[in-house]
């Protein structure tokens, strides 16, 4: 036999060592318009997370990536905005934007 047969040595404990059922404050229903305002901020939001991350997934890899007027006036940036690192880095940032779209997607439960 081990002291963990034994139980707990003090019993004068003011508390029993039984569950304790905590039970919250149910929560008011929202109404109708707070309802479609969450629902509309969401695909507003998913839309947005969607289109930036395939945006930043796929154009460091397009000809528009290095060829537009934004960067031609900077050699330094160009090259740097051309290291496969970089490129990588940005489509990695998308791949997590979209990555974010679709968790608030399966994450969404209404009230």
């Amino acid at each position: 036999m081990n002291a963990f047969d034994q139980g707990p040595r003090n019993h004068n404990l003011s508390q029993p060592n039984t569950p304790v059922l905590a039970m919250s404050q149910p929560q008011p229903q929202p109404s109708k318009w707070e309802l479609w305002r969450r629902r509309i901020f969401l695909i507003v939001f998913i839309l947005f997370c969607l289109e930036i991350g395939i945006i930043l997934t796929v154009a460091p890899w397009t000809a528009f990536w290095m060829n537009n007027s934004l960067i031609m006036g900077y050699p330094q940036l160009r090259e740097i905005l051309a290291h496969p690192f970089v490129r990588g880095l940005i489509s990695g940032l998308g791949i997590a934007d979209v990555w974010l779209a679709v968790a608030e997607v399966v994450q969404y439960r209404e009230p």
